[in-house]
């Protein structure tokens, strides 16, 4: 369940006036894209050695990767709804608590990345990043 986690949460790249509202909005691309990944590369160095991690670390390395996508925000050439997208993905990782590990409730399964604010940033992501 733990490393089912770490690939939706690494594959998916995800409440506007959160915390994802006030990112910059002049990131570079490079910068953008590796703080994208950066969840992984930062999993992988806090984790590998150790093994899977426990539901509260794993909570701590996502609160951080939405951190980190806070920090670094968006390139300027994002649409308005792709930048929505974001925003609720930012907001998403922050509100994650251990018991929705356990639950399984950080897979989006429900319809919450089916709007077209999400869409539009998943294309963004796919079309941009490598």
């Amino acid at each position: 369940m733990r490393s089912a986690l770490v690939v939706a949460c690494s594959v998916v790249l995800a409440g506007c006036g959160g915390p994802g509202a006030d990112a910059p909005r002049d990131a570079s691309i490079e910068d953008f894209c590796a703080a994208k990944s950066w969840m992984v590369s930062e999993g992988m160095d806090r984790f590998l050695a150790d093994g899977l991690p426990s539901d509260d670390e794993l909570v701590v390395l996502v609160h951080d990767w939405g951190a980190e996508l806070a920090r670094v925000g968006t390139p300027d050439n994002m649409s308005a709804d792709a930048r929505q997208g974001f925003e609720k993905l930012v907001a998403r990782l922050e509100d994650l608590e251990a018991n929705d590990v356990e639950s399984g409730d950080f897979n989006w399964e429900d319809g919450d990345w089916e709007n077209e604010e999400e869409k539009s940033f998943a294309r963004y992501v796919t079309n941009t990043c490598p």
